[in-house]
């Protein structure tokens, strides 16, 4: 069952669920997977040429019937052959980072475009929303890339945001109480659950033996956040 709310709205998917445009590792595959079930996929173009982007669109539309967009870092030399990339092939989203979006922002709307653009602070988010994007992404410190000089963290930058913009950002329909809850809780824990993945993919026995008193308490923290979950959605409602 589809998810209504105005990033589900926004971007025609059925879970508010994007897929960061990660250089070297957000491909047309993840991309496409991540549309394909139900979010929007993103391809990372930070580490690509216009040439091998083209590529990577052309592959992602053959997988994946459902909308997908690009992340274009706009630092980089070749941000206007990349535009026109996405242009040609009619790539219904953009992510714009490390840069303005005044400059390309209105270019890609006459072209049916929808733009959202990455933040580090509540003073760029406003102007983003000045400059006409669609959404906004409110990036913490911990995120890594290009977060700007404030450090500020996401827990910190989004309620902030939140009430400066009027435009869909981050946590658009969720308490941040909750929020914060399960973050809590889940901190680590998939990373541990990848990790074992990890080392069953490889065939690491011992590793897994190992740490198996790790994996169960794991595994015993996501059941709780599960329970946790549907007790705030009986609470709330």
């Amino acid at each position: 069952m589809a998810m209504l709310s105005p990033i589900t709205e926004l971007f025609e998917i059925d879970y508010p669920v994007i897929s960061g445009g990660m250089v070297w590792c957000s491909g047309w595959e993840l991309a496409a997977a991540v549309s394909n079930a139900g979010g929007l996929g993103l391809i990372g173009a930070g580490s690509m040429t216009p040439d091998v982007l083209r590529e990577h669109i052309i592959k992602c539309r053959k997988a994946t019937p459902y909308n997908f967009g690009v992340n274009v870092p706009l630092m980089r030399p070749e941000a206007a052959e990349m535009m026109e990339v996405i242009a040609e092939q009619k790539v219904p989203v953009v992510f714009t980072s490390a840069g303005s979006p005044r400059k390309w922002t209105n270019w890609l709307h006459e072209r049916k475009i929808k733009v959202a653009h990455v933040v580090s602070s509540s003073a760029f988010a406003i102007k983003c929303e000045e400059a006409g994007v669609d959404a906004i992404v409110a990036e913490g410190f911990e995120a890594g890339g290009h977060n700007g000089k404030e450090e500020t963290t996401t827990l910190c930058l989004i309620p902030a945001v939140r009430q400066l913009i009027s435009i869909p950002a981050g946590l658009s329909k969720m308490n941040i109480g909750v929020f914060v809850l399960f973050t809590a809780l889940g901190a680590g824990l998939w990373n541990t659950i990848l990790a074992f993945l990890g080392y069953l993919a490889h065939g690491q026995k011992d590793l897994i033996d190992k740490y198996n008193h790790e994996l169960t308490i794991a595994l015993l923290a996501v059941f709780a956040i599960g329970v946790g979950y549907v007790i705030v959605k009986w609470i709330v409602s």
